[in-house]
């Protein structure tokens, strides 16, 4: 079997995440309203999908489709003001020539990873891209999108490894039976990742993790 690394997208591959979370809490009061906003809590790691079921159990009225829309107004918005994480190319160079198959999983709806793959220079290295949410999978922490990428590229899930940043993520590689290296150099304040493997500030640290995995 092939051993695969699959990167997670935002706060992983672009620095979106902190452009978010500044700016989350606002959309959604416009959108829902600030009683169901206050509600909401964080949405790092979690699908449009789960979101807005999110809304609907606080009570939203608004359809799914004006909330998508909207969204995607809003990440077309932040991935064109997002910058792309630095040595991420380097890191792709390594990991090809050590033989990993790659792989994109991410929470976000498609089109705004196909956004982001659009200024990628590897773009064409990922031999699989899922979306979570356009795919119907079950949400991070559940290990679905990442035991469909594993299966996509006949991976053996212990020879493998997940970068990833939220703890919502990270649970989710662990759970699909991965090497998870929690990725903290862009994460947003305060936030403290637990329960993975080991972690980095940098990509160059990563390309270091990587190179004293033995997969056992």
């Amino acid at each position: 079997m092939n051993k695969a690394f699959i990167f997670d997208m935002d706060g992983v591959l672009v620095d979106s995440e902190r452009i978010w979370a500044a700016e989350e809490y606002d959309f959604m009061a416009d959108f829902f309203g600030k009683n169901i906003a206050d509600k909401m809590g964080s949405t790092m790691g979690v699908s449009v999908n789960e979101v807005y079921q999110r809304a609907v159990s606080f009570g939203t009225s608004i359809k799914k489709e004006t909330y998508v829309k909207t969204f995607d107004e809003k990440a077309r918005s932040i991935y064109s003001r997002a910058s792309l994480i630095e040595g991420t190319d380097e890191l792709v160079t390594y990991l090809v020539s050590q033989g990993f198959k790659l792989a994109l999983v991410s929470a976000s709806r498609l089109n705004g990873i196909e956004q982001v793959l659009q200024q990628l220079s590897f773009k064409e290295k990922f031999e699989t891209v899922i979306s979570i949410n356009d795919a119907r999978l079950p949400s991070k922490p559940a290990p679905d999108g990442f035991l469909e990428a594993l299966r996509r590229l006949d991976a053996e899930p212990k020879e493998s490894i997940v970068l990833e940043d939220s703890n919502r993520g990270i649970a989710s590689g662990k759970a699909a039976g991965c090497y998870v290296i929690g990725y903290n150099g862009h994460l947003t304040e305060g936030y403290e990742q637990i329960g993975a493997d080991a972690y980095a500030d940098t990509m160059d640290d990563v390309i270091k993790l990587v190179g004293s995995f033995d997969g056992n």
